[in-house]
This record gives C-alpha cells, sequence and structure tokens, in this order.
C-alpha cells in the first residue's frame, strides 16, 4: 500500500496539469458508499498537500477539485441510499460487510441530521453515513445543505497537515536534506511503532482463548517438554492467556538474544550490518537531531532510570503489592548484573571510546537493557489502571520511550546493532521471566492507583534535571569527531588550496552550493573587519523570530536565516550585507575546517558567498540563497577594499563543465601573520 501511494504522488508530481482531475476523482472515491473504506484517501491528501506546500501544485485549484469531489461523491451515495433503500444491503461491499451499514444507522440514529456533519471528518463512517440518510429519508434539501458546506470545511482539513509537514520538511532541506530525510524516516518509525503496538494489542486478545487450547494440544503431544507449557497455561483459569503470551515473548527474547550472542562470539555476517548501519546513521548526523537524540539517550542513564524505579518501589510497597515489587527489584538487579559480566566477558569495543572502565566495552547495550526491565515493567504494571479501551496507552508510551532510547545509542555511535538488539531482548526476557512468576504465585495482583502518575512525575523531575545538568557535556562527548589534518601554510597558499572541498557535501556526498572562500586566520578577526565594513549579524533564529515566516510578504532583511550544514556542523559565522539600495543582500558563512596550517595551529575556515531572496511558499516565506555565485563572489571582493589582510583570487579547474551557475572561481584570504616573513613577497 506504502509503494501504491508513492507511486500515485510521484505520477502527480510529474503532471501537476492533471493534478486537480487526479484529487477530484480521490475525493469522489473516498466519499463514495462503501468504496471510500478501501481508498487510502487521507494518506494521499496528506502527500498532495506536501506538494502544495515545496510549490509544486498550486493550494486554489487543488482545493476546488477537492470540494468538488467530495460534494459529488457524497451526493451520489445519498442518492443510492434514496433510491435502493433497504435493497442496498444485498450489493457489495455491504453484502459482505453488513455491520459498516449497521454502525452508521447506529450513529445516525444518534446524533440525526448532525451526523452528516460529523461524518464528513470521521475515517471510519464518512463514506456510509450518506448512505444511510439516504435510506432513512433524510429530506434531500437538508442534506445537500450540509453536504456542500461540510466540503468545503473537509477539504483544508486533510490538506493543511500535509502543507504544514511539507513545508517543515522545506525548511529542513534548506538546511540539509539529511536533516528531511532524517525527519521522515522518524517520523515514519514513529507511527509504525504505535501502529503496531495498539494492533499486537488488539488483535492478540481475542485469539488469546485460541491460543490457550492450541498450547494445551502441542503439550498433550510432546511428554518431554509439554509439561512446562501444561504447568504454565491453565485453560481453567483466566490468567493462562497472559501467561501464554509472556511465556511467548520470554522465548523470543531468550532466541534473539542467543542469536546475537553467537553471532559476537562466532564473528557472523551480521558484523557486516553492524558497520553498515553505523556509517549510514553517522552520515546522517546533524546538530538539530543530535540535541533530541542526547536526550532520549540521557533518559536511559541510571540518574533516571534509578529514581523511577525507587520510585515505584516504594509506591508497590506503600499500596501493598510488596510481592510486585520485589520481582520488579529482582529483574532490574540481575538484568544491570547480567549485562555487568557479559561486557566484561566478552570485551566487545564499542564504535568510539566514550567511557572509562568496563563501560568501554559494547556488548549488550545497558541503556537497552535497563530501559526495557524500567519502563517496559512499568508499562504493564500501570496498564490496569486505564479503562479496557484505552489500555494500550502505556504500552505505546513505553514503547515510544524504550525505542528512543534504543535507537539514541545507535544514532549517537555508542553501539552497534547487534549490541542493542541483545539488549532489548535480554531485558524483554528478564520482563517476561518475572511476569510469569509473578502471576504463578499471585492470581489475582490487584491495581496500584496512582503508580503512573507517581513514575512520570519522577521520570520528568529526574529527566529534566540530569538534562539540564549535562547536555552540553554529552553533546561534547557525543559529538562527530573530526580527523584533523596539518598542511604548512605556505603550501596551502601555493597551492594545496586545491585539497579543500570545492562543495559543501550533503547526504552520501551529493554536492551542494560551493565553498568560494577559505580564510586562514581567527574568526573573530575577520567578523570584526567585515562589520565596519557594513556587514552586520542576521536577526537571531529563535521560535518567536521564526514566527515572521509565516507573514504572507515579510521584510527580507528581517526573517531569521536558516542555518546550513558542513560535515555535520552549523556554521561558525554568518554576516549579512545590505548594500545598496536595490541590490540584493549577501550572505557569507563559514565553517570550521578540518585543517591547521603550520606554523602556530592556525584554523583554516571553509565558506561560501550568495546573494539572498525570498522564497514563499503557500504557508511559509523565507530567505534562501541564489545560484549565481560568481556574480556574489565579485560584490563580496569589491566590499573588501583596504582590508588588511591578504586577499587573492584562484580559479578551480572544474571536473563538469557548468556545474550550476559557478564557474570555479573562489577567494583565499589570510592573516598576515599567518606565512612566515619569507614568503611574505608570494605571488599574488
Amino acid at each position: 500500500m506504502a509503494q501504491l501511494i508513492d507511486q500515485l504522488l510521484q505520477w502527480v508530481a510529474a503532471h501537476p496539469q492533471l493534478a486537480g482531475i487526479f484529487v477530484a476523482l480521490l475525493a469522489f472515491g473516498e466519499s463514495l458508499a462503501g468504496v471510500g473504506l478501501l481508498v487510502p484517501g487521507a494518506f494521499i491528501m496528506f502527500g498532495i498537500g506536501a506538494l502544495i506546500a515545496v510549490g509544486v501544485l498550486e493550494f486554489w485549484p487543488v482545493y476546488a477539485w477537492a470540494v468538488l469531489g467530495a460534494i459529488v461523491g457524497d451526493g451520489l451515495s445519498f442518492w443510492l441510499g434514496r433510491h435502493f433503500h433497504q435493497q442496498i444491503r444485498a450489493f457489495w461491499p455491504f453484502s459482505r460487510h453488513p455491520d459498516w451499514l449497521q454502525k452508521g444507522e447506529d450513529f445516525f440514529q444518534r446524533h440525526g441530521g448532525k451526523s452528516v456533519l460529523m461524518g464528513r471528518f470521521i475515517g471510519p463512517i464518512r463514506p456510509v453515513i450518506p448512505v444511510v440518510a439516504g435510506m432513512l429519508d433524510m429530506p434531500p434539501g437538508r442534506f445537500y445543505a450540509v453536504n456542500v458546506l461540510s466540503a468545503f470545511a473537509w477539504a483544508p482539513l486533510y490538506l493543511l497537515p500535509g502543507m504544514a509537514f511539507g513545508a517543515s520538511l522545506a525548511l529542513a532541506g534548506e538546511v540539509a536534506g539529511r536533516l528531511a530525510l532524517l525527519i521522515v524516516l522518524l517520523l515514519a518509525a514513529l507511527w509504525l511503532l504505535v501502529w503496531g503496538i495498539r494492533w499486537l494489542y488488539r488483535h492478540m486478545q481475542p485469539h488469546a482463548q485460541r491460543w490457550v487450547h492450541a498450547a494445551m494440544l502441542w503439550a498433550a503431544r510432546h511428554r518431554y517438554l509439554g509439561w512446562l507449557v501444561a504447568g504454565l497455561v491453565d485453560p481453567d483459569q483466566p490468567v493462562s492467556r497472559s501467561l501464554l503470551a509472556w511465556l511467548v515473548l520470554l522465548a523470543g527474547g531468550a532466541w534473539l538474544f542467543l542469536l546475537m550472542l553467537v553471532n559476537v562470539l562466532g564473528e557472523g555476517t551480521l558484523q557486516q550490518l553492524d558497520l553498515g548501519i553505523n556509517q549510514f546513521l553517522q552520515n546522517l548526523r546533524n546538530p538539530l537531531i543530535d540535541h533530541v537524540m542526547v536526550v532520549f539517550s540521557a533518559l536511559g542513564d541510571a540518574q533516571v532510570t534509578v529514581p523511577v524505579l525507587l520510585a515505584a518501589l516504594v509506591w508497590l510497597w506503600w499500596r501493598g503489592r510488596t510481592q510486585e515489587a520485589l520481582y520488579w527489584l529482582a529483574a532490574a538487579a540481575f538484568g544491570k548484573l547480567a549485562v555487568s559480566i557479559l561486557k566484561v566477558s566478552l570485551g566487545v569495543a564499542r564504535p568510539i571510546d566514550l567511557y572509562p572502565g568496563w563501560e568501554a566495552f559494547s556488548f549488550p547495550s545497558g541503556h537497552a537493557t535497563m530501559s526495557v526491565i524500567i519502563y517496559g515493567y512499568l508499562a504493564v504494571s500501570s496498564a490496569r489502571e486505564f479503562p479496557l479501551r484505552w489500555r494500550w496507552l502505556p504500552y505505546v508510551m513505553g514503547g515510544v520511550l524504550i525505542a528512543g532510547i534504543a535507537f539514541s545509542r545507535l544514532y549517537l555511535g555508542a553501539h552497534w546493532v547487534s549490541d542493542v538488539v541483545a539488549g532489548l531482548a535480554m531485558g524483554l526476557a528478564w520482563v517476561a521471566l518475572s511476569r510469569i512468576a509473578l502471576r504463578r504465585h499471585r492470581r489475582q495482583p490487584g491495581v496500584a492507583k496512582g503508580l503512573t502518575a507517581v513514575c512520570l512525575s519522577v521520570l520528568a523531575i529526574a529527566g529534566l534535571w540530569h538534562v539540564s545538568s549535562n547536555l552540553q557535556a554529552d553533546l561534547q562527548r557525543y559529538a562527530i569527531h573530526k580527523e584533523i589534518h596539518r598542511l604548512p601554510a605556505e603550501d596551502w597558499w601555493r597551492g594545496d588550496w586545491r585539497l579543500i572541498p570545492a562543495h559543501r557535501l550533503d547526504l552520501g556526498g551529493e554536492r551542494e552550493e560551493p565553498l568560494t572562500l577559505q580564510w586562514a586566520g581567527r574568526l573573530q578577526a575577520i567578523k570584526a573587519e567585515l562589520q565596519a565594513r557594513g556587514w552586520r549579524e542576521p536577526v537571531a533564529l529563535n521560535w518567536r523570530t521564526a514566527l515572521h515566516w509565516l507573514q504572507p510578504s515579510p521584510d527580507l532583511s528581517a526573517l531569521p536565516l536558516l542555518p546550513r550544514l558542513q560535515q555535520g556542523r552549523f556554521e561558525s559565522l554568518q554576516l549579512v550585507y545590505d548594500g545598496e539600495a536595490g541590490s540584493r543582500p549577501l550572505v557569507v558563512r563559514l565553517w570550521a575546517g578540518t585543517y591547521r596550517l603550520q606554523p602556530g595551529e592556525v584554523p583554516l575556515w571553509v565558506g561560501t558567498v550568495a546573494e539572498l531572496e525570498l522564497r514563499q511558499l503557500p504557508l511559509v516565506s523565507y530567505p534562501r540563497a541564489r545560484p549565481d555565485y560568481d556574480r556574489a563572489l565579485q560584490r563580496f571582493v569589491q566590499t573588501l577594499q583596504a582590508l588588511p589582510f591578504k586577499v587573492v583570487h584562484r580559479e578551480l579547474a572544474l571536473q563538469e563543465e557548468g556545474e550550476g551557475h559557478w564557474g570555479g572561481h573562489l577567494v583565499l584570504l589570510r592573516d598576515r601573520a599567518v606565512l612566515l616573513p619569507a614568503t611574505e613577497n608570494t605571488p599574488q
């Protein structure tokens, strides 16, 4: 289904002139009696909204076609119900799914004519309510009035989320394509995780009794192993269904952990997967997501998990559930002990050096193991506080927290994939084993009311304190460390400047704008000189100033600039030159390079100069660089008159002709003190 949706959106992007008709047919199909339940209209309309946000499609034509399709689809459905009445029950798809009509009738009986308006925005009953309204002889004039008005509100409601998402991706893409890709991957993974947990919870319950019966039959046929299952599963006891589920989780967790252990001991093929995923994630690194991942990783530190565990144990003891508290404590203690023993015994090295002592070893991931034991056990223990229909919620919350901590260890380069998978599997096995033991010895565990609120409060307090106290230190610890290359200053000036990458590189080495500027010296020195010649710092980017992007016709000079990424780092210097009246503003950006000039360890900075223009999208307007880099560089040099630095023009031989709008020209700047006095007469 996902592949089909992607192909449809690609077709729409390639044929924007036919997009309106496509949207009308989509809205018509989603509104058509019964058929709309099979059409993934919401997902496709979300994608259409994203295409509008990035300027591929125009909003108003798409909006008009969507309204028209929705009105006609609901109108035809109403006519079918009014014409065929009860005979429509014999038509497909209602003949195979009679419950669809029954749910629609129940909804219409409860809400009357308002159900037509409400049903427009409720997915499961949206294509059914118009048919039911016709079957139950709702006055046509009243129906069509509500139909038209609700269609005008429905179309933007379905398009705007996609437009907001597309606009955010457009902004992220200006920073770096890898950031946009990572946002998409993280959101897709989050949606899949939440959907998967809800699906498992809702579909395991109805089949539990059948699984118990099958387990008993299996136990009767296997005399040597059957006693284990038969001892745990008793069809006369209501707890047998959950015991069987925990037994499956125990077996699955133990099997997966042993698989990872065998791979580590035998240097199996999964090591290539470890290396590949580690390199892929390190290529996706950027400072914005680094902050999020460092926060998730910190929530798995002992400074947070231990207070949460202690609060839970005290609360369970106070509520009279001492036995459950002891099993939870035992699971945490044995889990921590097992992780420590395995780390020291196996001695698997981490991808990067992070910690001293036995924590320097990698397998298995202690963060992954303990997060499952602490937060997973908490989700199970607190689930009974919720009504049955909402009991999946603590599992989703725990799953998101555990998955975030586990992924953060991979993203930050602290662990290999096999470490994290083994840690998750071992934690799951410990939780399952302790729950089985608890259920076998106490059939009615009861409910510790308030456990969720207490643990979430402690998690918020301990997490906020720990993160705020250690954020900068953790960012430095997990930062990408680039290898520093040392180069004689004279060699750089004479010709080794060609060693420096000529383009800002994005994901997979893709070229972005050219790096037309190299500066050797202190950053503060060139900043002060440029500011003395009319350059200024741009408006600072924060949540208040970012709101100016939402103005329909903003002043370009009043807008904050989006940062840019080069080798996983934001620029260290960003200055704007407004120039003469009628001319476009200039922006200069400098990034810290990986070269140091000798003698003196002089830092070498790389940068780009570009003219700014206003890019206007349906929801946001923001400054972006124009691709005429040669013109921008010429204007930049004109502002450097009487600059107390050495300036020289160079021309780089391009490997590909016509690379963008750049002819291969760049400028070298250096502080006069960078080169030795003997080389001051180097030809300019």
